[in-house]
């Protein structure tokens, strides 16, 4: 009886130590470097806006086609400081003309930020880590950037520009209009050429 007693706990151990085992095995193989996503060199992130009048109100020009583009660098080591930066190709046709609205401008981590929930935002499948950062355009202010650096190795940007309400008589404006832009790049070792 007594054996039978030891062979039952022993098997009770076992299964426990092999299950933790799995689990500390499933934990440590879903974890991943952000270091990856670092740029170095010429190496950068570049993509447009995405199409569509929801993804870029108050980032274009009316009339004019959704050609903004960015240009992004990361330095995952400095995600709660200065992540990055961006630049946009815009110089001859946006808002700041003769100059872009980003020029190198970096991105600003939100250090109160990092002691909230949101900070932890999970936007869905695909996102593996997103974090929050101001940045400072050339003529249209300090905006906020939702950067999320996704499983397959691309990166997506949203801008949020703040402004005032315009009244509904004004005619539109959107530079002086409140915004939001979507953007999908994809790292470029030789960089984006702007």
């Amino acid at each position: 009886m007594a054996a039978a007693r030891w062979i039952a706990l022993k098997s009770r151990a076992f299964g426990a130590s092999v299950a933790l085992a799995f689990v500390a095995a499933a934990a440590l193989g879903g974890c991943r470097s952000l270091a990856r996503f670092d740029t170095e060199g010429t190496a950068a992130y570049c993509g447009a806006i995405v199409g569509g009048n929801t993804f870029h109100d108050g980032f274009i020009r009316s009339g004019a086609p959704p050609s903004l583009e960015l240009s992004l660098t990361l330095d995952t080591s400095s995600l709660t400081t200065r992540p990055g930066s961006l630049t946009s190709n815009d110089g001859a046709t946006g808002f700041c003309s003769p100059a872009p609205l980003f020029d190198g401008a970096p991105l600003r981590a939100i250090p109160k930020m990092l002691h909230d929930a949101l900070s932890q935002a999970d936007l869905g499948p695909g996102h593996e880590h997103t974090f929050f950062a101001w940045i400072d355009s050339v003529c249209q202010g300090t905006m906020l950037a939702v950067v999320s650096l996704l499983t397959n190795g691309d990166v997506e940007v949203r801008l949020l520009k703040p402004g005032p309400e315009q009244p509904a008589d004004a005619p539109e404006d959107p530079a002086k209009s409140p915004g939001f832009a979507l953007f999908y790049l994809q790292r470029r070792a030789s960089g984006c050429g702007f």
